[in-house]
């Protein structure tokens, strides 16, 4: 079985990992400061991703301001913004007590999390077998003790 909540810790670990090779190619200091940014809000949105997976949360909080350039920093490849904010909108939906709402959700997850995954491996063969491999290879599963 898949642990969403756990999947979705990782997910924010490997987004901040991603800014983080990002800041070390950083051109200038605004740029450093605009991934400096990205980081300090995902590592908050990551802290409390209940509250903050409402939009106006995250507008009262001073949130959403403009990450795609820490995200994009120097690159003019938006897809690991996209992946996160496309989680952002529906990981409130983890929860829902609607089954298509939630399998909706996690499935946003799961392929956002390969494309962050494909963006952060240094494999050089990952072209190649990316392309093959599903969406829950990347989920974390939960350990259930077996019932006697």
């Amino acid at each position: 079985m898949i642990d969403y909540k756990m999947t979705l810790s990782v997910f924010f670990q490997e987004i901040i990992k991603y800014l983080e090779k990002r800041a070390m190619c950083a051109a200038d200091e605004y740029v450093l400061k605009n991934i400096k940014d990205a980081i300090r809000i995902v590592n908050i949105v990551s802290g409390d991703t209940k509250k903050y997976s409402d939009y106006v949360a995250r507008v009262n909080a001073g949130l959403e301001t403009n990450v795609v350039e820490g995200f994009m920093a120097g690159t003019k490849d938006n897809s690991v913004f996209l992946a996160y904010n496309s989680v952002l909108c529906s990981m409130g939906n983890l929860d829902s007590e609607f089954s298509w709402k939630r399998a909706d959700a996690q499935n946003v997850l799961l392929d956002a999390m390969k494309r962050v995954k494909y963006k952060n491996t240094e494999n050089i063969l990952k072209d190649f077998y990316f392309p093959f491999l599903s969406p829950k290879k990347f989920a974390i599963q939960s350990r259930q003790e077996k019932q006697k």
